[in-house]
């Protein structure tokens, strides 16, 4: 941990931000991120749940819209700092 959260009591929590994108013709056009409610105490478990939550997205989405649109998921965890 950075010296500023050590001696200011914060620390750190992970934002799952994940995009839908299409990905057909090498170049990525994304929807909207969606942004989890859920904070996570580590990197670790942010990454896991992110594969987890896309492959439901995906799910969600259905097979032929992600074929035909070749369609994928990124995500991102930002860091949030608390008290």
């Amino acid at each position: 941990m950075g010296y500023y959260i050590q001696n200011t009591g914060m620390s750190m929590k992970f934002m799952l931000i994940i995009w839908v994108c299409s990905f057909l013709g090498g170049t990525s056009q994304c929807y909207p991120p969606l942004e989890s409610s859920v904070l996570y105490d580590s990197w670790y478990e942010c990454s896991r749940d992110a594969h987890t939550q896309s492959k439901k997205i995906l799910a969600t989405i259905g097979f032929k819209a992600v074929n035909d649109g070749q369609m994928g998921t990124k995500y991102h965890c930002r860091p949030i700092y608390t008290y």
